[in-house]
């Protein structure tokens, strides 16, 4: 047999999706090592091969590929684990990511600090060089002094370096040479030009991107080599690839030059796998809302018309990295979520979480403060035998007590009053965060179907749903593993660009036509070194356009791999439309400006595999299991809800709520009044009734 695996490590689990043969199915979730993520993945590995009979080295040969999406890059930023970095500027910009896009958060607040620079000052340092808007050559590159700045340096002992000069997107001449002079006088030590990581315009944006993609390669480079070493002694000898925050996989080669794709990687899968988990199961209409809730975060995105967006304003800390990432909103609310009251007796639950050490108090780890995964122990959602596919025995008496005496007696209710609480308060957080990616930006969420991901989500998508007016939940078979799941059928994909400004008026045809000519060979190189074969493969361009006097572009997809007078009138028209469409504004006389050309080069996305629909529709009676005891607001008291066992469930199967489905990571609750259904693929379609919807729309 043939198998290939993918793994996520999140910050209390990591889940891990194995395919077999190209087509069936496992799942399995294990507790994430902070410490040390490659020996979590090998504890995972070694699960699922002893599920299948094998020694750990007899299923890792039999193993054609492995992806893997770690928060290895995100983490070293958020708790200041990068290497220690300088920074080469031009003369006179030291305070670039001092001052920023407008410096402070609050503008007008003349109390505030400015928050530090990603790179301190006194690692800053700036040399006599000028490149014009044009590309012109105003200074030249004073290269004694660069020397000087990298004998400072390595007295410094700097373990990075980052470059980045006044409009080198237009010619990066000055960048180049620096790099060379740094391989002569600092050999060995890592460098990244701004221009190749992130050919911006913006100047923030560009040295941000090169400063942190040059304090991450040390580290970066370091944890792939561990994780590759750790495979190849296993036993494995296929296929080692990476998700990027993209949302596509590529190879650990690619990742070690760029290693600030890696930011925010980990939930960039989630979204287009909800997309295709919500095709395979015949939703026709591509509005979809994917939402994954795990241990320590929930994740949220939008998809309209199958398709998620794309964005370049991603922040880790206060520090934007400007690649282009899958959109997502992420808060602090997952199973490992923190309640707490204030000295206002209010209560709050995250972002503070447990984290997979010590955990929730009822992991029995020496966990003594209350979170939501107690909270749905206490109330009954969380059945304690069968949890995490019996990995933990879970010690209720603990979760009650740290509610009881954290939360409860505090607020002077009963615990399973307090529990039910705790879950509530988690699940306005959770349509809050929902709401500020559709509601505020115009957008109906009662025209989507909401696809529920991560473990901890199917026990509270029902309410997040009801709560906005949303009657279509899907919670796939893959949900409790939604993001390896996304890494497993992802496609191969890195994003490409340059800088070329232009406009309609005065359009440079020649100068567009040879970037994206470089463009094309680009991808195309990538892809050969993907080994994806040449009539699958796919490349998409796009560039970023504005019109004249507008701060902001918007981006702009387009087929053609090179451009006469009939295409730029078609880039034109296509501008003025989705402006339009994004703003309800278009403006055919005003001048259009494009300022960076990108391909996007991809390989094949694997297919789902599908199981036809069909007219039986059995009972679920034989599948129920028992009944847990719990404190319903919506039925005005304690209520037996019937617990049914999703493996002995078929296709067809539906159940009444409240009901709670056991699956093997994860538990989904049908609340009360709404109907679920089991479907072909074995996901859980929820219906819920106009009137169960509480309209929160205008």
């Amino acid at each position: 047999m043939a198998y290939e695996i993918s793994a996520d490590v999140g910050g209390t689990f990591t889940d891990l999706v194995l395919r077999i043969d190209g087509k069936a199915v496992e799942i399995f979730k294990t507790s994430t090592v902070p410490s040390n993520i490659s020996k979590g993945i090998l504890n995972g590995v070694s699960m699922i091969a002893e599920t299948l009979g094998l020694t750990q080295r007899e299923f890792m040969n039999d193993c054609k590929s492995f992806a893997c999406g770690t928060t290895i890059a995100t983490n070293a930023i958020l708790e200041g684990r990068q290497a220690k970095t300088g920074l080469i500027c031009t003369e006179g910009f030291r305070d670039t990511l001092l001052i920023r896009e407008g410096g402070k958060p609050d503008s007008y607040d003349f109390y505030m600090d400015y928050p530090a620079p990603y790179i301190p000052r006194h690692l800053t340092i700036g040399v006599p060089e000028r490149i014009n808007s044009e590309g012109g050559i105003e200074k030249a590159l004073d290269e004694t002094a660069v020397r000087e700045a990298l004998s400072r340096f390595r007295e410094d002992k700097v373990e990075a370096i980052a470059v980045s000069l006044i409009w080198s997107i237009a010619n990066s001449t000055h960048e180049r040479r620096i790099g060379e002079l740094i391989v002569e006088e600092l050999p060995g030590i890592p460098f990244s030009l701004g221009h190749q990581v992130n050919p911006s315009v913006r100047e923030y944006r560009r040295t941000s991107a090169a400063a942190i993609d040059a304090s991450l390669k040390p580290l970066v480079q370091a944890r792939i080599t561990e994780i590759d070493t750790m495979l190849a002694d296993a036993g494995f000898n296929g296929v080692l690839t990476f998700i990027t925050s993209s949302g596509g996989r590529t190879s650990p080669t690619e990742i070690v030059q760029r290693p600030i794709s890696l930011c925010l990687s980990g939930p960039s899968a989630a979204p287009q796998a909800g997309c295709r988990l919500a095709r395979s199961e015949g939703i026709e209409l591509g509005n979809i809302l994917t939402t994954d809730m795990g241990g320590t975060s929930f994740e949220v995105s939008v998809s309209v018309d199958w398709d998620t967006p794309m964005h370049r304003e991603g922040m880790i800390g206060d520090h934007m990295f400007g690649v282009p990432s899958v959109e997502v909103k992420t808060i602090g609310a997952g199973g490992g979520s923190i309640a707490s009251i204030d000295a206002g007796g209010f209560i709050h639950v995250g972002p503070e979480s447990a984290g997979a050490m010590p955990g929730p108090a009822c992991y029995g780890r020496g966990g003594n403060k209350p979170t939501v995964t107690d909270a749905n122990v206490v109330r009954g959602f969380i059945l304690p035998q069968t949890f995490a596919n019996k990995q933990f025995k879970l010690d209720v008496e603990a979760a009650e007590r740290v509610i009881r005496e954290q939360i409860a007696e505090p607020l002077g209710m009963e615990v399973r009053e307090a529990a039910n609480l705790i879950c509530l308060v988690a699940e306005q957080n959770m349509v809050s965060a929902i709401e500020d990616i559709t509601i505020k930006r115009g957008v109906d969420p009662r025209n989507f179907t909401l696809v529920s991901g991560g473990a901890a989500g199917g026990l509270h998508v029902g309410a997040i749903a009801r709560e906005l007016g949303i009657r279509q939940v899907l919670i796939p078979r893959a949900a409790g593993v939604l993001s390896a799941y996304g890494i497993m059928t992802g496609a191969i994909k890195m994003s490409f660009a340059h800088s070329l400004f232009t406009h309609s008026q005065d359009f440079d045809l020649d100068g567009v036509n040879a970037l994206l000519a470089r463009l094309r060979i680009e991808g195309t190189a990538f892809l050969d070194r993907m080994d994806v074969p040449d009539e699958v493969r796919e490349l998409k361009f796009s560039v970023e356009a504005r019109y004249a006097g507008q701060v902001w572009q918007i981006t702009l997809p387009f087929t053609a791999a090179s451009l006469d007078k009939t295409g730029l009138a078609d880039l034109e028209a296509s501008f003025h439309a989705l402006h339009e469409a994004y703003y309800a504004v278009r403006s055919p006389g005003e001048r259009v400006e494009f300022t960076e050309w990108n391909l996007d080069a991809i390989g094949p996305v694997s297919s789902e595999p599908t199981e036809a629909e069909t007219d039986i529709s059995p009972t679920a009676a034989s599948a129920l299991v028992g009944h847990s005891r719990s404190e319903l607001r919506e039925c005005g008291g304690p209520v037996d809800i019937p617990i049914y066992d999703g493996a002995q469930l078929m296709p067809g199967a539906t159940m009444v709520g409240p009901a709670l489905v056991q699956e093997t990571v994860t538990v989904n609750y049908i609340p009360p009044g709404a109907t679920g259904r089991v479907t072909a693929q074995r996901g859980l379609f929820i219906t819920i009734p106009v009137e169960e919807s509480r309209i929160r729309v205008a």
